[in-house]
């Protein structure tokens, strides 16, 4: 798959539990502090622009991550559990 444009750029540390990998580079993309695990996505504010820099963020840690997958799995604790350790 290509590489997906950027909007932002993160400095996020993608390694550790998956749970607090996705939920830095939620809070980061949408400029929050924390994100909570159970809150949805776009509950938060996010855009489907913001799906796009999430996905290209997490790629190098899961390399199989889809935009569908996070219109899927809406919440960290979901999207986490179906990225988990591959």
């Amino acid at each position: 798959m290509p590489d997906l444009p950027s909007t932002s750029t993160t400095a996020v540390d993608l390694e550790g539990d998956p749970t607090e990998v996705v939920a830095a580079v939620w809070a980061e993309t949408l400029g929050l502090d924390t994100v909570d695990p159970d809150a949805g996505f776009f509950d938060l504010g996010a855009t489907s622009a913001m799906v796009v820099d999430v996905v290209r963020v997490l790629r190098p840690r899961w390399p199989g991550i889809k935009i569908v997958d996070v219109f899927a799995c809406p919440t960290v604790a979901q999207l986490a559990a179906v990225l988990g350790d591959e």
